[in-house]
């Protein structure tokens, strides 16, 4: 009687199972399933979202470079920006070093250059440089990770400029009254002055200021001497404190 039960429920689990043993059906059922396809990390894919993301900002202002906007440029979903980013501020900043290692680059030839601070000044306010700094300067003041690297940024390049001028009056045996980081400040700050006019249509004065400022760094390059069409700034400045 027990002999037959036995038999009989064997009978019954070989007929529930598949063929084979369950690794076999297991390993069947694995294999049967497509294997999922890894994504992988393209560079051609990494360096168009940082032209498109750059060219949203000096086309339309920082304000239209939104993660949606940026990858319907390069005809992907944004989703992308994060998988190759991390994260939409970490893509605006690698967009800002690629700027601001552009402009280092013209800064360092200038510098080198037979005329050093005109051409300095030439390099400082040219006008697409300065409308993405300004950009950059008022998207850091609404994202701290971004102010972060302007800062940091800003401070290498003025050391940058100022290190080049003051080699360029060593060479020359000029003593100056104003300091290379005043320079530098003053020239920066009158070049993005000027093109936040410029853009609103403000232009008197400019002209002015312009032939003050190159007149003053052609000076320098002569060794102290004055130029014909103007006074060097720092003469100017010194003359107005002592009245």
């Amino acid at each position: 009687m027990v002999d037959r039960c036995l038999g009989a429920l064997r009978n019954t689990i070989a007929l529930e199972m598949p063929p084979g043993n369950g690794m076999d059906h297991a390993m069947t059922q694995t294999a049967s399933k497509p294997a999922r396809r890894r994504q992988t990390n393209r560079p051609d894919i990494r360096a168009n979202l940082i032209a498109a993301t750059e060219g949203l900002i000096r086309e339309e202002g920082y304000g239209a470079a939104t993660a949606r906007r940026i990858a319907e440029q390069v005809g992907l979903k944004h989703q992308v920006i994060f998988y190759y980013f991390g994260s939409h501020d970490d893509l605006l900043i690698e967009v800002y070093r690629k700027v601001a290692a552009q402009h280092r680059e013209r800064l360092v030839a200038a510098l080198g250059s037979a005329t050093p601070l005109t051409s300095l000044w030439e390099a400082i306010r040219e006008p697409e440089m300065v409308r993405l700094t300004l950009e950059f300067t008022a998207l850091a003041n609404h994202n701290d990770k971004v102010r972060e690297e302007v800062a940091k940024t800003t401070e290498e390049i003025r050391r940058l400029e100022c290190d080049g001028i003051m080699i360029h009056l060593r060479e020359r045996g000029i003593d100056p009254r104003m300091s290379p980081q005043t320079v530098s400040i003053l020239s920066n700050a009158t070049a993005r002055f000027l093109a936040q006019e410029a853009s609103l249509g403000i232009e008197l004065g400019h002209d002015e200021i312009e032939r003050l400022i190159e007149g003053s760094f052609r000076a320098f390059e002569l060794s102290g001497d004055t130029t014909e069409e103007m006074q060097p700034l720092v003469s100017v400045m010194r003359e107005s404190t002592q009245d």
